[in-house]
């Protein structure tokens, strides 16, 4: 924080961060500084009072088509300072729920959520129980007859309660703010736009090849990741141009992507290639459908009929212009 946010200059910086930063000596120092946070708290990992508030529908505003609620609330809360002093600041808390994000959570834990099923009908399960299971468990030392503590077996069993809770939660988020003003949606869609920077993370390292890195000096290695940032930075334009290209919004953190993913970008881009003919002629590949809309979204005419070499490096060089003079 104090190497960078610090040292940045800037007038005043809400720093937008994930579960990691939320921890009373960071907060503290960001509100100390005369700047603002929006940070995320897991809605299972909140106290037993924030879990009750989120699980009571009272409050919850919905969207028309039920797919979306949220609702929040302004506390005060302290925190202790790097220094142990205490910072008291008003935060207001969101809580929303995204059915989307539910089923999602839903997916992804399909099969614990059949393995608790069985274990109920089936106790005996839990003897091959699985890692995640741990945190639901319950150990009883007791002697079979008597109940007796003495000579005893290890019984094991589930917290039902603790189950449901965290079933019941799946879809659910909380994000904190200290900006109190700020509309509850902007706060959410500030937030999202990390997965912004995560998905670029992403397709720098898997994407672009930038990981792992077959070069060994500085020189080279700032060189390596140069070009991939370019290239990243290419693919953001064309991603801009092709969601401005189909009418959609290019201002939302989370709907930015849905016109066109980098991976099909790539796939469309290196995919389009020519066969040599007779007589200083080629063949272009199929338009591919992506390859079509990015071509619409540069204003440039693909649609090139037994083309010759020229008229190939004259298309190339106004799709590159078009791109680049987007890049300047």
């Amino acid at each position: 924080m104090k190497e960078t946010i610090n040292k940045m200059g800037y007038n005043r910086t809400i720093v937008v961060a994930d579960g990691g930063l939320n921890s009373g000596k960071n907060l503290a120092h960001i509100v100390s500084q005369g700047n603002g946070y929006i940070v995320s708290k897991s809605a299972k990992g909140s106290t037993k009072e924030v879990k009750k508030w989120i699980l009571n529908e009272d409050g919850y505003i919905w969207n028309e088509k039920k797919t979306f609620k949220l609702k929040h609330e302004i506390r005060t809360r302290t925190f202790k300072d790097e220094d142990g002093k205490s910072v008291t600041v008003k935060e207001k808390i969101i809580s929303y729920w995204s059915k989307k994000q539910y089923d999602h959570a839903i997916h992804e834990n399909r099969k614990f959520i059949e393995y608790l099923n069985e274990v109920t009908i089936y106790p005996d399960k839990l003897k091959d129980k699985q890692s995640n299971l741990q945190k639901y468990l319950v150990k009883t030392e007791a002697d079979k007859t008597t109940g007796e503590v003495v000579d005893t077996v290890s019984t094991l069993s589930l917290d039902m309660d603790k189950i449901n809770e965290d079933l019941g939660l799946m879809g659910y988020y909380t994000i904190m703010t200290s900006e109190l003003e700020m509309d509850n949606h902007e706060v959410i869609d500030k937030y999202h736009g990390l997965s912004r920077i995560e998905d670029a993370f992403r397709v720098t390292k898997s994407d672009l090849e930038g990981r792992p890195v077959y070069v060994r000096n500085d020189r080279h290695i700032n060189a390596h990741f140069l070009i991939c940032f370019i290239a990243l930075t290419m693919i953001r334009i064309i991603q801009h141009m092709v969601l401005k290209g189909q009418g959609k919004t290019t201002n939302s953190t989370r709907d930015w992507e849905l016109g066109i993913s980098a991976d099909r970008i790539k796939t469309a881009l290196s995919g389009f290639s020519a066969d040599s003919l007779p007589g200083g002629y080629y063949r272009l590949t199929k338009i591919s459908d992506d390859l079509k809309a990015i071509a619409d979204a540069v204003g440039v005419d693909i649609a090139l009929r037994i083309p010759t070499e020229i008229e190939i490096r004259n298309l190339k060089y106004e799709i590159d212009n078009s791109i680049f003079m987007r890049l300047l």
